[in-house]
Formats: structure tokens, C-alpha cells, sequence
């Protein structure tokens, strides 16, 4: 019999537990916790079209007797309270260092052609791997793009704008690969 994905998870948590090194427990936990995190968004996405399908030949009040949730959770769903109407979150998609002349973009700058944001950031990343960009202040573009599906252990943050962004898995790599000039 295959174990449902809630029963591998209550099962991942019964290993961390068992787990005596402090340090393994932490980086195990940890590993857990942002695959947690990336996973919500994903799910939440599943559920979301779901929803919308159902909602062509079912009322709320089916489809809420089907996931064992109320209406008002449904409803909340199918509106875009809290589910599918919400737009996508934004990922840095593209970037250049700031007042170059040439002006090079990298990443995919043709992705959105209108209704992206803009903004700066001063490029000091927190790590050992060397990076051409260091030290830059580097203009990115951001929007919502489609996600990349990046692993969460491989996801990185940055703040644009007021807003906590990550970028698409090719700008990361474009960042912080040693091997590009």
C-alpha cells in the first residue's frame, strides 16, 4: 500500500525527531522546512485550477462537501479571497549592472514587455561563491512570470521595492555560477 503524501510527511517528522546531532537535525529540519514552503505555493495552485474546473459543473456547496471544507472556504477559493484570482508572485526575471553604458540585460528581459516592476539592488551576496556581479548595484526587472519550479533548497530572496523577491532559476544562475565571464 503507497503512503499518501500526508502520511510520508508526518513520517519525515518522525525521523527529524530521531535524529540525535543538533547540527543534522537543524540542517534536516531546515531542508524540510523550505520544501515545506515551496510546496504551499505549488499546492495552492493546484488547488486553485481545481477548484475553478469544478466550479463549471458543480456548486460550492459540492465542492465543499468533496474536499471536507466549508462554503465559506470554497467560496474564498473560487473568489480569489484567498485562491485562484490572485496573480501570480512576482520573480526577478532579468537584470543589469546600473549605469553601464552598454546597458546588457541578462536573464530573459523580453519575458513581460509591460506591467513588470523595476528597481534596484546592491548585489552582496551572503556566501562564498564568487560572483562577477558582487559589489554592483545591479537595475532588475520583476513580474509575474510563471514559476520555475527552483527547489527551495536552491531559492534565494532579495528585497526590491519593499517587496521580498526571488529570482527565476536562470538569474540565479546568471548571478552566482563561477563558469560564466
Amino acid at each position: 500500500m503507497e503512503l499518501t503524501p500526508a502520511q510520508q510527511y508526518r513520517d519525515a517528522l518522525r525521523a527529524l525527531e530521531r535524529i540525535t546531532d543538533p547540527a543534522e537535525r537543524a540542517i534536516r529540519g531546515h531542508e524540510l522546512q523550505e520544501a515545506v514552503k515551496a510546496s504551499a505555493v505549488w499546492l495552492r495552485g493546484v488547488v486553485d485550477g481545481s477548484v475553478a474546473e469544478l466550479r463549471e459543473g458543480m456548486s460550492l456547496a459540492q465542492i465543499a462537501e468533496k474536499l471536507g471544507v466549508s462554503v465559506q472556504r470554497i467560496s474564498q477559493i473560487a473568489t480569489g479571497k484567498h485562491g485562484a484570482a490572485r496573480p501570480r508572485p512576482s520573480l526577478i526575471y532579468a537584470f543589469r549592472v546600473a549605469g553601464e553604458p552598454a546597458g546588457q540585460w541578462y536573464g530573459e528581459p523580453g519575458v513581460l514587455t509591460n506591467g513588470y516592476g523595476s528597481g534596484t539592488i546592491n548585489f552582496r551576496p551572503h556566501n562564498s561563491n564568487p560572483s562577477r556581479f558582487a559589489g554592483k548595484i545591479l537595475e532588475v526587472r520583476y513580474g509575474p512570470v510563471p514559476d520555475d519550479g527552483l527547489p527551495a533548497y536552491l531559492q534565494s530572496y532579495t528585497t526590491v521595492n519593499g517587496r521580498n523577491l526571488r529570482p527565476t532559476a536562470i538569474v540565479q544562475d546568471l548571478l552566482f555560477n563561477t563558469h560564466l565571464s
